[in-house]
């Protein structure tokens, strides 16, 4: 069961909001005080009254809400959201998820690409296909007739390349990427 407390900017939009999440099955109200999976609001995010611990919140707002999400919001929906689109929102801010419109989608900005085909060598593609038969530094630099410096530095392009934070990231963007094969 999902436990929402509500701050509302006046006590009819908190009735409302009250009354709207009752009638749902799955959720709890919790007053100001008492332990929450999430906030609903309809304030701006910098008016709230988000006690620590602090809550994910899903505010109800005119503003933009791709803005409301960067600076903290959990979620941001506009006021005339239907029943189905805040209860979605509120369980899947408690979850940990963001939630905005679908049509925001288009105001965030597309991750740009951090690799291009090309952007392996034919040696980094060598060392990346051994590192995924879980060959260690030195049996790499055997087969490959190269010192164990010098496998460490196409170790350490390849995380670079493909923006891993360890080797078995780097082995498995290798996989998605067609670098190496199953």
């Amino acid at each position: 069961m999902t436990r929402v407390r509500i701050d509302a900017s006046s006590p009819v939009v908190e009735a409302g909001l009250r009354t709207l999440l009752e009638q749902q099955v799955g959720f709890q109200m919790a007053k100001s005080g008492e332990i929450a999976d999430v906030l609903l609001s309809d304030r701006h995010f910098d008016e709230i009254d988000n006690e620590p611990p602090p809550l994910p919140v899903v505010l109800l707002t005119e503003h933009s809400p791709s803005t409301m999400v960067r600076q903290g919001a959990r979620g941001a929906l506009p006021p005339n959201a239907s029943p189905l689109e805040i209860r979605a929102a509120l369980e899947a801010a408690a979850a940990g998820l963001m939630v905005f419109p679908a049509q925001e989608m288009d105001s965030w900005p597309s991750p740009a690409p951090v690799f291009s085909d090309s952007s392996l060598t034919n040696r980094e593609r060598e060392v990346l296909r051994l590192l995924a038969e879980g060959v260690g530094n030195k049996e790499i630099a055997w087969r490959l007739s190269i010192t164990e410096h010098t496998v460490k530095f196409h170790v350490s392009s390849l995380m670079t390349k493909l923006n891993a934070g360890s080797r078995t990231e780097a082995v498995t963007q290798g996989i998605r990427r067609g670098y190496v094969a199953l």
